[in-house]
């Protein structure tokens, strides 16, 4: 039996940085490269992944992992001779490639589309793109799409006219929540938040830095810290040319356990992705619920208005904080990531029913 893993991120430099007994960077990244290694046990295991260099390795024992980059991602050609060169009987696509898809689709390969990516028809393009997947999905052996949370999920449904019944959402493991709410909050005369992405415009980085520019003329100096991988460099300039360069500490990648205090310690999270960043559910949201700090979540400069009033309501910043685990545990819907994968490569043909079971329409009823 051979398994084929489609999806973003060097998966080999992955496995072999934990090896070596290095941290996980994000949420739960240490745990499926090892669900991954695990099954290669019993059969032999592919991972195709986009990321910077292109390579093939093997692993470990029945473990084997490509790299190749963006552009060939795209390239029907190449995709169809890597595919053919692997010989999936069973595909985990985790990006909605449409070369990959319509290569399995071809083939009658069994392959589960599991995603983290909002569909939109907001332009001739992604409609045309939509529609192309569509019609791919639809002529293959794809038992369901799943998608990262609710509101992803239903993305499926609506873009993509996809029936519910045949869309599964799906989530990471749940997080431990931090037992005690904050009471206020901690750094009143110098504010403090956290920004945790990549290092990109669509992120909303930009908005976080204007917003702050805003504070700052309006009397308050809020202090933030900013988490993760990208141009350092560009972004420090545009920070001091906001006047900020005092108020900005870029601290670039970190582990993710670093995240998780630091998140603990600041008074705000700021997540500010735009909505043509292409993801599910931020992980960011689940995080600062869980480390029980208020999150404010905005794509538009404007989110200086809210930050003042968070700031200057010590009765709404405690309740978001005593609320937020009951705001954490509504986030969880479907069925977790190693679970589902587990569940398809049982019964590739939903012979048991387990879509329906896990189904947007299972979950909306």
């Amino acid at each position: 039996m051979n398994l084929l893993f489609f999806q973003h991120g060097d998966y080999g430099a992955a496995y072999r940085a934990f090896q070596d007994g290095q941290p996980e960077t994000y949420r739960d990244q240490k745990s499926s490269v090892d669900f991954v290694a695990k099954l290669a046990g019993c059969r032999i295991v592919t991972t195709i992944a986009i990321c910077e260099r292109s390579y093939e390795e093997e692993l470990t024992a029945n473990l084997f992992a490509t790299g190749i980059e963006l552009r060939a991602s795209y390239d029907k050609g190449f995709i169809d001779q890597i595919l053919a060169r692997s010989k999936p009987d069973l595909i985990v696509c985790r990006t909605p490639n449409l070369p990959v898809l319509n290569w399995a689709a071809q083939r009658q390969v069994p392959t589960l589309p599991i995603f983290a990516d909002i569909f939109l028809n907001t332009n001739p393009r992604s409609l045309m793109r939509n529609l192309r997947l569509r019609q791919i999905l639809r002529k293959g052996r794809f038992p369901c799409v799943a998608n990262h949370s609710l509101n992803a999920s239903l993305s499926v449904a609506g873009a993509l006219h996809w029936p519910e019944k045949k869309v599964v959402p799906w989530d990471w493991t749940r997080l431990q929540v931090e037992d005690q709410p904050k009471g206020q909050v901690a750094h009143l005369d110098r504010p403090t938040a956290l920004f945790c992405g990549a290092l990109v415009e669509s992120k909303g980085l930009g908005d976080c830095l204007e917003s702050l520019a805003i504070l700052k003329n309006n009397g308050c100096v809020v202090q933030l810290t900013v988490a993760g991988p990208g141009n350092v460099q560009a972004w420090k300039d545009r920070a001091t040319t906001l006047g900020l360069e005092e108020q900005v500490d870029f601290i670039g990648l970190v582990a993710h356990s670093k995240v998780r205090t630091l998140m603990r310690e600041v008074d705000i999270v700021l997540v500010p992705s735009r909505h043509d960043y292409d993801e599910g559910m931020p992980n960011t949201i689940y995080e600062a619920l869980a480390a029980r700090t208020p999150v404010l979540v905005s794509d538009h400069p404007a989110m200086a208005k809210s930050v003042t009033r968070l700031l200057n309501d010590q009765t709404l910043y405690q309740r978001l904080s005593r609320e937020s685990r009951e705001a954490h545990s509504r986030l969880y819907v479907g069925m977790e990531f190693e679970h589902i994968i587990q569940t398809f490569l049982r019964d590739p043909k939903d012979e048991t029913g387990w879509v329906l079971r896990n189904s947007l329409s299972g979950q909306l009823s």
